[in-house]
């Protein structure tokens, strides 16, 4: 509440344009139903008691993992519908704020990631498929008014060297930019249409 009050009394620039978030991660945690997220809604409730604190949004940070066990993938698509129901209850505003992905093959709860080299076309395809299931659940679940953006982590698969997921294809794009099957399946989300994987 402290730091949420003192944005509030110094910002220059008109109050209603100030819109502060709770920015987190793991809040489709499908290994737990969601818990991080339900307990960061009853925070918000606690720290807006005060009458004074006001939270305006929440941003899922959606560092997604493509699984090619389809009994995971489901869970992992269950909890995301999910948390965006939660979301929509919370009433607050809501974004999608730094979403990338990786795949992971195995029979595990959390199985072995990929590197970029080593996926085949029909991987590529699947992970466009699941970037546009993400999609259209944000615009079919969440409310025109409560709609704040989505934003893409990654634009191209990550480097070797990269301090983040170092190698493996979290990207829309290559690492020549060029357009991937992942491209096709968030644009085809964002067009409301489904991705055909042919």
């Amino acid at each position: 509440p402290i730091v949420v009050n003192l944005a509030r009394k110094h910002f220059k620039g008109n109050p209603d344009d100030l819109k502060l978030f709770i920015n987190d991660y793991n809040l489709e945690s499908w290994w737990d139903g969601n818990k991080k997220l339900s307990s960061l809604i009853e925070w918000i409730k606690i720290w807006e008691s005060d009458g004074v604190t006001k939270i305006d949004g929440i941003g899922t940070q959606m560092h997604l993992s493509c699984y090619e066990n389809e009994k995971n993938q489901k869970t992992v698509e269950n909890s995301v519908v999910k948390m965006f129901q939660m979301m929509k209850a919370s009433g607050k505003l809501c974004r999608i704020s730094e979403l990338d992905m990786g795949y992971v093959t195995g029979s595990g709860m959390f199985g072995s990631s990929l590197k970029t080299e080593e996926l085949t076309e029909e991987q590529h395809k699947k992970m466009a498929e699941f970037y546009n299931f993400i999609i259209r659940k944000y615009f079919e679940i969440i409310p025109e008014a409560q709609q704040y953006g989505i934003a893409q982590w990654c634009a191209t698969d990550a480097p070797k060297n990269s301090g983040w997921r170092g190698g493996e294809p979290v990207g829309l794009w290559d690492r020549q930019y060029n357009r991937k099957h992942a491209y096709a399946g968030f644009a085809d989300g964002l067009a409301g249409k489904e991705y055909d994987m042919k």
